[in-house]
């Protein structure tokens, strides 16, 4: 009763929509495709003079502090669930301002507000739901244009025109709220920090670390689509004109993240529970996903040498760290022939004499 009108103040701002608000991006951000940020002092006044600097951060406090109270009084976590709601609400809000404080209050609520005895098995579904769901992009039209069988030619230009107009619709949409392009960084930034976290990890257990690590990658690739369709409509801002970040500077922050899941879950996991089929899969998926970018972008002349230079520095990373590892945990991972061999015809001397390194050692394991 308290947030809803709240929220609903905030997203007649349209600058909180469609707005540049450098002070929203994540650390260690990499500008490879939009203008970095003015270093004026002033940049972020005027944020802080509106309502989601001046409120916001009371109003959501105020509410923690209620449900930690009856937490301790009653020893009942029923208030939590609304707290997490409304954090919910600020990360389905069309304004990008509030979706981002939303991201960061959800961080400090779970990894600080909350003692993590206290966080359950159910908060963690809820909080890795949240998350899942805000690293999609709302709208997103498919990549062709649906197929009937046995339709006639009408039908199929009806199919046709429609997803003509869902492209443009997604398109105008992207326009109005490109504000929202800081959600997909700031994901990241604390889906990373929760499982980087060595007591964190161990508090939400294995299914919702997959859980998290795989949603990040699926938000990659649907990033990497949307930059497509922005591409090819010719919307794309112009690199000299300060704007929200572009979708691939999304991607390259999210891939950077990862690297680092796929490093620590290979060097800090035993083989036997490596063997476990969800490790598998998502170290496969993700681990082939990072490949095929790089091999993709090595083979594109205009791919922006920032870029090329990060992910390279990435697949580095990859090949040095699984080189590193026991012949044992090495042999638990099968499908990684297959995968390093398409990488053997890099224009990369080093890196095609660790691929070699590595398919020596898997083969002499057969």
């Amino acid at each position: 009763g308290i947030l809803v009108p709240a929220l609903e103040f905030e997203e007649m701002d349209g600058n909180s929509t469609s707005g540049y608000a450098p002070e929203l991006l994540p650390p260690k951000f990499v500008y490879f495709i939009t203008a970095p940020p003015s270093s004026a002092p002033n940049a972020s006044d005027k944020g802080q003079r509106e309502w989601i600097g001046t409120t916001f951060d009371h109003l959501i406090d105020g509410c923690v502090s209620i449900c930690l109270k009856s937490m301790e009084a009653f020893g009942n976590d029923s208030l939590v669930e609304e707290v997490l709601a409304m954090l919910n609400s600020c990360l389905l809000s069309d304004s990008g301002h509030l979706a981002v404080r939303g991201l960061r209050r959800l961080q400090q609520f779970v990894t600080k507000d909350l003692d993590l005895k206290d966080v359950t098995d159910d908060t963690w579904a809820t909080v890795s739901h949240m998350l899942f769901r805000v690293l999609s992009i709302r709208g997103m039209p498919p990549p062709t244009v649906p197929e009937s069988e046995g339709s006639t030619d009408e039908e199929k230009e009806q199919l046709k025109q429609e997803h003509k107009d869902a492209m443009d619709e997604f398109i105008r949409e992207q326009k109005l709220f490109s504000n929202r392009r800081y959600i997909g960084c700031n994901a990241a930034m604390v889906i990373g920090s929760l499982l980087t976290t060595e007591n964190i990890v161990k508090s939400m257990g294995v299914q919702w670390y997959i859980f998290l690590m795989s949603g990040l990658g699926k938000g990659i690739k649907d990033w990497e689509r949307a930059a497509e369709i922005l591409s090819s409509s010719g919307s794309q801002e112009s690199s000299s004109q300060p704007s929200p970040p572009h979708y691939l500077e999304n991607v390259l922050y999210a891939r950077r993240w990862m690297t680092k899941f796929i490093l620590s879950l290979t060097a800090h996991t035993d083989a036997a529970t490596l063997e476990n089929a969800q490790f598998q899969h998502v170290l496969k998926e993700e681990t082939e996903a990072l490949l095929h970018a790089f091999l993709k972008k090595e083979a594109d002349e205009s791919c922006s040498a920032v870029d090329m230079r990060n992910v390279s520095k990435m697949v580095t990373d990859i090949l040095e760290g699984f080189n590193g590892l026991s012949d044992e945990k090495l042999s638990t991972m099968k499908w990684l022939s297959p995968v390093l061999s398409t990488c053997i015809q890099t224009n990369n001397t080093s890196l095609r004499t660790s691929v070699q390194i590595l398919l020596t050692r898997l083969t002499q394991q057969k």
